[in-house]
């Protein structure tokens, strides 16, 4: 039970930062991206960790090997290694792109939105 109330918290937080209400591109985009990742998600490296993986670093890597994090057999056996593309295919459609993975977000339609999360990861190196 303990660990629904996180994956619930997760989805609504990207379910709602999908469905617009912010301006495109620029620091809302950014803004909104930060905030909707971080109900589930940590990109500083040295602040603990949430229900989902840390993303510091992410960019580059293989899927389901970042350290401290319980990743689904799927996603240790999907072959991704995050890359724009990658990336970008994973947040519109999780379960499409990686069918069982524990990601608990519907997806997120917003290609500017989808970007400003890409471009935020890139960052956080």
């Amino acid at each position: 039970m303990k660990i629904l109330f996180p994956i619930a918290l997760c989805a609504a937080s990207l379910a709602l930062a999908s469905c617009g209400g912010g301006e495109s591109g620029g620091k809302p985009a950014v803004a909104s991206a930060t905030s909707t990742c971080a109900a589930c998600h940590i990109l500083d490296q040295s602040a603990g960790r949430r229900a989902g993986p840390g993303l510091h670093g992410i960019v580059g890597k293989a899927a389901g090997t970042q350290p401290g994090y319980a990743y689904s057999t799927a996603m240790k056996n999907s072959g991704i290694v995050w890359t724009p593309e990658t990336l970008d295919a994973f947040l519109k459609s999780p379960q499409g792109t990686v069918p069982g993975t524990r990601m608990g977000a519907a997806g997120i339609g917003d290609p500017v939105l989808r970007k400003a999360i890409i471009d935020t990861l890139q960052a956080a190196k």
